[in-house]
This record gives C-alpha cells, sequence and structure tokens, in this order.
C-alpha cells in the first residue's frame, strides 16, 4: 500500500499502551496496534528505498528489520517500562549484534517527530573523525558543506566541557568537541505533514543532500577499523 501519512489514533494507542504497561493491554490490542502505528513505517520505507538506495547500495530495505520494536529491552536499564510509545526507523548496513553502524533515520513520537543522519559513535570513530576535521581532508570539506546549506538541521551529539582542539578554526569546534555525532531535524508543535504524508519528500531531499556527511561517517569508521588504526574502537 502507499504511503499516506501516519494515524493519529496510532500515536495515541502507542502512548496507551506503555501508560497501561501491561502485557494483557498489549495482547489485546496488539493487532490494531500493527496496523494502525506500524503498518505505516513499512509503507513509509517502502517509499523511502529507492532514493536511500540512491545514497548507499548497501542499505538494509527489510522492513522488518528496520523499524524499531514496541517490547522495549529492559534488561541494560534502570526503566523496566515494558513497552515504548516512539517508534523509529533506520537505512543502514548490516551489522554486528549491537554494533555502531552510521544511519539515517526516522522518528514519531508523541510529543516530536525527526530525522537526520547520525553514526561516529564509538571512541576510534571519533578520533579518525577528528583527524579529517583538522587535515581538512576533502571528505570533510563536502559534509561540512552539506551541513551548512541545509540549515534545517543541526549537529547533534554530547559535548566535551572543554575545547579538544582550542586552536582549531572555530567554526570546526562544534564538530570537533563532541563525544558522537550526528546531524537532525525535529519539530515539536506541528504534526500535520506526518499526518498526511507531506514531510516525505522534503526529508528525502535533505537525506539526499547528507549524502556527503553519511560518507565521512563511513570513512571514520573505516579508517578507524583500518589496521594502520590499531583497530582502535
Amino acid at each position: 500500500m502507499a504511503f499516506t501519512g501516519f494515524h493519529a489514533a496510532g500515536i495515541d494507542l502507542l502512548q496507551l499502551n506503555r501508560l497501561q504497561n501491561s502485557k494483557e493491554f498489549y495482547q489485546a490490542h496488539k493487532d490494531e496496534i500493527k496496523r494502525l502505528a506500524i503498518q505505516p513505517y513499512y509503507e513509509l520505507i517502502e517509499e523511502m528505498t529507492p532514493t536511500m538506495l540512491e545514497i548507499d547500495p548497501l542499505f538494509v530495505v527489510t522492513p522488518a528489520r528496520m523499524v524499531s520494536r514496541v517490547r522495549r529491552d529492559t534488561r541494560y536499564t534502570k526503566d523496566k517500562t515494558l513497552y515504548r510509545a516512539n517508534l523509529w526507523l533506520f537505512f543502514r548496513r548490516p551489522r554486528k549484534e549491537r554494533e555502531s553502524v552510521p544511519s539515517y533515520y526516522f522518528e514519531l513520537h508523541p510529543e516530536y517527530w525527526s530525522y537526520g543522519c547520525w553514526g561516529s559513535c564509538e571512541r576510534g570513530e571519533m578520533e579518525a573523525l577528528r583527524g579529517m576535521i583538522l587535515r581538512e581532508d576533502k571528505r570533510f570539506l563536502e559534509a561540512f558543506a552539506a551541513v551548512r546549506d541545509c540549515p534545517q538541521v543541526a549537529l547533534g551529539g554530547e559535548m566535551y566541557k572543554r575545547p579538544k582542539y582550542p586552536d582549531a578554526k572555530p567554526a570546526y569546534q562544534p564538530w570537533l568537541n563532541r563525544k558522537e555525532i550526528g546531524v537532525g531535524f525535529t519539530e515539536y508543535g506541528d504534526f500535520a505533514p506526518v499526518l498526511d504524508g507531506s514531510f516525505v519528500a522534503p526529508m528525502l531531499d535533505t537525506m539526499r543532500r547528507l549524502a556527503p556527511f553519511y560518507q565521512l561517517l563511513l570513512a571514520a569508521k573505516e579508517s578507524a577499523a583500518a589496521p594502520e588504526q590499531g583497530g582502535a574502537r
């Protein structure tokens, strides 16, 4: 089926399911959750796939492997709430379990919706990325220009309290001083575009324009894994 937008009833149902925090409630509404909340993600993936494969032909495009689960994994967190109220999808290459892989994402939360590109979350990757920034590698300069020319997105990622390279160019400081890095668009007020589906075209245009940033993240990961980098992680 063609993607025509998300259902307000699906957003409300996921939120109610989280508040109920009950296996019995989830089982009683499982089919409705699939139809109203999960199926639109599958339809969105189908619409996005041709453009995303132009960016990276190695992306996984099997919806069941791309959409987050409603049931939370509570093994490694103090929050033992069973279900989530938000869902998201990733376009990324195949990966090992829990491996950090650069990816594009879309997320719908009861309080906001967002999309962007994320990666370089591990130490060796960020070190490799900083080296590319400091020597003004061509791939960094292309990524820097791509992000600069997409004012609808902003750099994200936890910052260090002190600059790591205080003598580097001021414009590069927001890139150099992060423990992880990504770029994203977030909207808190206007949900009309996700409900009528009109967000898809501008989102795909932005993702296409951010391809140099994605390629930079891939290069940093590959550099960190290379023998001359000592396989740092």
